[in-house]
């Protein structure tokens, strides 16, 4: 087939899919599910808008959310900033879901503006859906450009960003202004961009994320000797190695951790620093980077004590994986995971590395205790299942398209 300059440069399968509130303190709102698109119903048609698709939460969720729509019979597109060949979008495009790449240079060019502006003019979409920031900014002022009518949403997906400078206020203020609706996929998230942007709180809308529970459930519990060559307990951190992340204090932990076995899966711009730290450290030869792996629900059945030394975290689907997978938590005591992980996990203060060790210390010594842990991470998964998380949205982009054109968006 022939490639426009706006589609991914590799040769793709990529085609066409046929492809759908009670009120809290603040203004706040959880958006509730929907049902089932009925016969004779108008095709949904959405676009969805991010930097890249380099695994990570909020790329996982635009992966899971998009195919979960189209089984609900919405059409659904994804355009990335940057094309980077990762797992998420083969899986995608393998999937037949449109996808469309700028060549307008590297994501933070002002460029991508442009770019953005002229494909929404040569598709006639019933909402487009940005997430990530730069992609917020630009979607933004791109369907200012070119689509100003068009139902514009995004996803805010942490507590907290490095624009949280009061230099950049006014900034967030007209950007976050210009959204129908913010989704947040916390409580702690939405408490957090209501302090710094008083004004789009009235449009804030909660949807929890979710995953596909039965997939880390089922999944079998192979032998660490054989699929890692490890022996002994088994901790494991699954994220990228970015600033928020803090794998550092996880590593400065295994020197109280005597006998036990790190796997730090992902990857990132900080993690040849982490690999360096650990040589330091001297626990290099009982820590394993694993880089990016698409069999992370079999990774994770391996370990004893699933670890999340986070800084901040908007919600923690890695954790939410762990849980649904059997295996005990220790998570950073931040917002977004104090409000994930309830009693079903342990939590520790962030940054603390003697206190992890001791926490762990004490779990790995406690059969017990890890099981009853496990038992009750299960239970708190269930009520995050990817299904009630695509409904949900889907109910949110029918109501935005059901709304006067006055009403879609309302820039400060």
């Amino acid at each position: 087939m022939r490639w426009t300059s706006g589609s991914c440069r590799r040769p793709y399968a990529i085609g066409r899919v046929p492809c759908g509130t009670a009120s809290l303190k603040g203004g706040i709102c959880w958006s509730d599910p929907s049902p089932r698109r009925s016969p004779g119903e108008a095709r949904l048609r959405l676009l969805q808008v991010i930097n890249t698709l380099e695994p990570a939460g909020a790329e996982v969720l635009l992966r899971d959310v998009t195919l979960g729509l189209a089984r609900r019979g919405v059409e659904t597109a994804v355009y990335l900033l940057r094309s980077t060949d990762s797992p998420l979008e083969r899986g995608l495009a393998e999937a037949g879901i449109p996808l469309h790449c700028s060549r307008a240079g590297p994501v933070g060019s002002p460029q991508q503006v442009v770019a953005l502006a002229r494909h929404l003019r040569a598709h006639a979409y019933d909402v487009v859906h940005a997430h990530l920031f730069p992609t917020q900014l630009w979607g933004a002022l791109a369907a200012r450009l070119a689509a100003p009518r068009t139902p514009l949403l995004t996803t805010e997906h942490a507590t907290h960003n490095r624009r949280r400078r009061r230099l950049l206020q006014a900034m967030d203020r007209w950007m976050y202004g210009n959204y129908r609706h913010v989704v947040c996929v916390s409580h702690a998230v939405a408490a957090a961009l209501a302090r710094w942007v008083p004004a789009v709180e009235p449009r804030l809308r909660v949807i929890p994320n979710g995953i596909d529970v039965g997939r880390f459930a089922g999944a079998e519990r192979g032998d660490p000797q054989r699929l890692l060559g490890v022996a002994g307990p088994v901790l494991m951190m699954v994220a990228r190695f970015e600033p928020a992340r803090d794998q550092a204090t996880l590593l400065r932990a295994m020197r109280h951790l005597n006998g036990a076995q790190l796997v730090l899966v992902g990857d990132g711009s900080r993690r040849a620093e982490h690999q360096r730290l650990a040589a330091a450290l001297g626990v290099a030869e009982r820590c394993h980077f694993l880089g990016t792996r698409k069999d992370v629900e079999r990774l994770i059945k391996l370990a004893d004590v699933y670890v999340q030394s986070s800084h901040w975290e908007g919600f923690g689907i890695a954790v939410l994986e762990a849980m649904a997978s059997g295996v005990p938590v220790v998570a950073s005591r931040v917002p977004g995971l104090v409000e994930l992980v309830d009693s079903a996990g342990v939590l520790v203060e962030p940054g603390n590395a003697d206190h992890l060790a001791q926490v762990l210390n004490a779990l790995l010594r406690d059969p017990e205790r890890r099981a009853e842990l496990a038992r009750r991470g299960r239970a708190r998964a269930d009520a995050f299942r990817i299904d009630g998380t695509v409904d949900r949205y889907h109910s949110l982009y029918r109501e935005v398209c059901r709304a006067p054109a006055d009403r879609r968006a309302s820039p400060d």
